[in-house]
Parts: structure tokens; C-alpha cells; sequence
């Protein structure tokens, strides 16, 4: 058989191609994949539990009681590589996947788009419930006429679904005609996993049941928010342990209209946290995203008032008086009591002006210092017994300081100053802060100027004894004198005199 030319020409052009295409393969294929972190995987470095286990995480919470790893020993021979991944597409399609009808369990879906959507989480605390308390004031504050353009949401995020089913038909046959007209509707997703919040990272100081608490509220907060997105054209969050005024709807329509033309991701109508913030649903989908995204990072308010400076917002846009009130004294966070209450809200009943009683350790003075403080933590709880509190900071940084000016001069014979507590016994003052006296207050210049260190912070103490008292002192100084890396609080302060 003669084999022509033409045909070995191709034979050898056809095996070249192969090897050519081998070779290039061999080359350019690498031997291992690469994947591409997305932004989220880049913004994150999640170390959980991977929630493809969606039996076990799914248990993990229940409102405040968040059970840290029952299931441990199901799920030991499982490498610590793959316990701590977490399945990001599986947490977005939980959270941003919703299938409404199989949410809602008790009310119906109105037709025409509302004004204003009211979200409230609500879950399960020891031995007491608000939740028909904040029903009942928002009911009788929102007049028939305006019942239209609101829709409340209360949202049971307890994963025990016995007490969930139990406590929404008890709130269904309380406000039946609400819930059968659309005002109101009882959610409650079956499908959500949470992820394992025992290893979340701890910030702040919080101790891990209170870093679980605060992460799984944003959770929640997200969720909701993708729930209502399109139920109205405003959104507003609250809890379920608050109460309202009369004629809210109103105000909250006339302050949106003042600020209308401003650029604003949210306007407050309380001063605690998160309650009373108001939203533009349109904004939802993005504010559910940077709550879920980092859900583990701070508490909720704090991320929106990051969130806010990123949106061009320039700073707080509040309603005054407050529109919300919080009552509840059980917090969801368990063995917590809360008892923090708004002082812009009317019927108000302000404690008299923190100042010297007779049974105050301390002598009459004013307090100056140059940090923020946290919610009604005010600066002054340190100082005077009849407070009954502590203050807490947020931004002590070298420089910051805390200033006693007294009204009268006075000999001091001791000082003592207590930091921390038991509950944040790391949020205390370091060996950088010194703590000064001067025979200098108001008057001109400085205040408290020409200052004489006296001693420094131990252990997040300062006490200070002398025999022959300090003459005349009209300002004593507490200075931090480098950057602290957690809050600070400043707990008890006990000054001494001789007459």
C-alpha cells in the first residue's frame, strides 16, 4: 500500500498540533486552582463554624439563651480548616432570598404601598414580655384614618419554633382586626441558619455572650430590613420593650418634609441606639448588606453611624422630643438590666440637677472633660453618688481629659478613683494616666491650669493619702497621655477635705 505525500504531510501536521496543544496546556494549566477572593471574603476573615451543618447551626441561638456548642462532640472529627469557614453564599441566599409567604404567618400583604413600615424584632426573655405593651401604645397612637399608610412587623427571632408558634397565635387573637386588616403582620422565617457565634471575635470588651447578642441583633435587623424593603416608602426600627406618643405618624411626616431637600441615610426620632431610626426603603437593600456583611463588628448603631459618614451624611438629624420611649427593665441579653431611658421624651420625669446633696461623699463642682460619652453614660455619674451610675467613654485618646473644678477651693486630705467594672473589667484607665491638682479653676486661660501630678493609675485605680493636706485646691485633672485601645469607665471618684 503506497501512502502518498500529501498524506504523510498531514499525518505530521495533525501529531504536531497535538503536541503543540499538550505542551500549552501543560504550561499554562496550573497544577493547583486559584480562586479569586470576593470583596466580601477580602473585607472579612471569618473564623466559624462552615454553615453547610445547617442542623446544628440552625439551634445555635435562641434570642438571649445562645447555645455555644451542644453539638460539639457530633462534630469533632471535623478538621478545624473546615469548621471555620462560613458559607457566605449560603448566609446571603438565608438572609436576602426571602420567600414572603412562607415567612409570614400570621396577616396579609397590602396592595397599595404605605408610608411608613414600624419593624420590630421581638424574642423570648426570662419571665416577662413588652411586646403587647409597645403593640398596645402603637395601636392606640395611630388613629384609624392613618392605620392605612402603616404596617407594623413584628419579627419572632427565637429558633425555638414551639414558643415562636405558641406567642404569634396569642398576638394574632389579641389584634386580630389589625392583623386581618394588613396594620399589622407576625413574621417568622423558618429557614434561617444562624451562623455559630462561639467564634466570634470579641471587641470592645464584650464578653462572648454579649459579642453573640449584639451580632445576631444585626442579623436580625438585616433580615427585617429586606422584609419590609418594598412594604412602604419609610422604614423605621424599633424594639419591642419601647412606647410611643400621640400623633407620631405626624411628626415623623413634618420632620422628613424639613429635612427632605438634605442628604441623609437616616433620622433619628429617639436618643437611644437603634430605636427610632429612621430609613428610606430605598436605602434598605444597601443598609441590610453592611449589617450582614459585618454583622460581628460593632453594635448596630454604631455601624450605621459608619455607614451614614459613607453616604455623605454629615452628622445626626434628630427630632426633639423623642418619639420613642424605652420601658423594658429585662434586657434580651440574658442576666442584663436595662435600664436606660430616654430624657427627651414627654412625661419625662428629669431627676433633679446631678449636683452636691448632703450625702455626697464629694464637694460641690463642676465636671469638664473632652470625651464623648456613651448613650446616658454622661460624665458627671462619676462623680456625684446621687447618679447612681458610671461614665463610659468611647474615644479616650492621648490628650483626653477629665476635670473636677470645684466651686469653693478646697484642702484636700485623699483621693480615690475607681475605673472598670465587673461587667466591662477591662474598659479601665492604664499606668499612662496621671492624675494632677491645681490651685487654678475658671478663672482665665486654661482651665485647671498650672497642674502638679500627684500619682498615676494602678490597676485601673488612683489612691492618694497625704498628712499635711494639699492647701487651697481649686481643680483636680485625671489626663490620659497615650491612646487606650478599649472604652473607658470611669466608675467612682472619692475626694477627702480638711477643714
Amino acid at each position: 500500500m503506497r501512502i502518498s505525500p500529501r498524506s504523510v504531510f498531514n499525518l505530521l501536521c495533525m501529531t504536531f498540533a497535538v503536541y503543540t496543544l499538550v505542551f500549552i496546556l501543560q504550561v499554562f494549566t496550573p497544577t493547583i486552582s486559584y480562586h479569586k477572593p470576593t470583596y466580601k471574603e477580602d473585607l472579612r476573615n471569618f473564623t466559624y463554624r462552615d454553615a453547610s451543618s445547617r442542623a446544628v447551626t440552625s439551634t445555635t441561638v435562641s434570642n438571649s439563651n445562645i447555645h455555644l456548642g451542644a453539638e460539639e462532640n457530633n462534630i469533632s472529627k471535623i478538621s478545624d480548616a473546615h469548621l471555620h469557614k462560613l458559607d457566605w453564599k449560603l448566609l446571603e441566599d438565608m438572609f436576602f432570598k426571602i420567600n414572603h409567604k412562607e415567612a409570614l404567618l400570621f396577616g396579609k400583604f397590602r396592595k397599595k404601598t404605605g408610608f411608613l413600615t414600624i419593624g420590630i424584632p421581638s424574642v423570648k426573655r426570662k419571665d416577662v414580655s413588652y411586646i403587647e405593651t409597645t403593640l398596645d401604645s402603637l395601636v392606640m397612637h395611630t388613629p384609624p384614618q392613618e392605620q392605612e399608610q402603616v404596617v407594623i412587623v413584628v419579627f419572632f427571632t427565637d429558633s425555638n419554633h414551639t414558643w415562636v408558634v405558641k406567642r404569634a397565635t396569642e398576638i394574632y387573637h389579641k389584634y386580630k382586626t389589625y392583623v386581618d386588616s394588613g396594620f399589622m403582620q407576625i413574621v417568622h422565617p423558618p429557614h434561617i441558619a444562624y451562623p455559630n457565634f462561639k467564634y466570634l471575635e470579641r471587641k470592645f470588651n464584650d464578653s462572648s455572650a454579649r459579642v453573640a447578642w449584639r451580632s445576631k441583633q444585626n442579623l436580625d435587623y438585616s433580615y427585617l430590613m429586606t422584609y419590609t424593603r418594598n412594604i412602604s416608602k419609610y422604614y423605621i426600627q424599633l424594639e419591642d420593650d419601647v412606647i410611643t406618643t400621640s400623633g407620631y405618624l405626624g411628626k415623623i411626616k413634618n420632620f422628613i418634609a424639613y429635612n427632605l431637600k438634605k442628604t441623609w441615610l437616616f433620622l433619628r426620632f429617639s436618643g437611644l441606639g437603634f430605636i427610632g431610626v429612621l430609613f428610606k426603603s430605598s436605602d434598605l437593600p444597601k443598609v441590610a448588606e453592611f449589617l450582614l456583611v459585618l454583622f460581628d463588628e460593632s453594635p448596630g448603631d454604631l455601624l450605621i453611624n459608619d455607614l451614614k459618614k459613607i453616604k455623605g451624611q454629615a452628622k445626626d438629624y434628630r427630632s426633639r422630643p423623642s418619639l420613642f420611649q424605652h420601658l423594658g427593665l429585662v434586657s434580651s441579653l440574658e442576666n442584663k438590666i436595662q435600664k436606660i431611658q430616654d430624657r427627651d421624651f414627654p412625661g419625662y420625669r428629669k431627676r433633679k440637677e446631678i449636683g452636691w446633696t448632703p450625702d455626697s461623699p464629694n464637694p460641690n463642682a463642676e465636671i469638664h472633660t473632652n470625651m464623648d460619652h456613651y448613650k446616658n453614660f454622661q460624665p458627671e455619674a462619676a462623680y456625684f453618688s446621687s447618679a447612681r451610675n458610671y461614665f463610659w467613654t468611647v474615644d479616650p485618646k492621648n490628650g483626653s481629659f477629665f476635670r473636677i473644678i470645684f466651686q469653693k477651693s478646697i484642702n484636700i486630705s485623699s483621693i480615690s478613683i475607681y475605673s472598670g467594672n465587673s461587667n466591662h473589667p477591662d474598659d479601665k484607665l492604664t499606668s499612662s494616666t496621671s492624675v494632677s491638682v491645681s490651685n487654678v479653676g475658671k478663672e482665665g486661660g486654661e482651665k485647671c491650669a498650672e497642674r502638679k501630678n500627684i500619682g498615676k493609675f494602678e490597676n485601673g485605680e488612683f489612691h492618694y493619702n497625704v498628712t499635711n493636706y494639699h492647701h487651697n485646691i481649686k481643680c483636680v485633672s485625671i489626663d490620659i497621655n497615650e491612646d487606650q485601645t478599649t472604652w473607658i469607665i470611669l466608675r467612682d471618684i472619692f475626694i477627702k477635705t480638711k477643714t
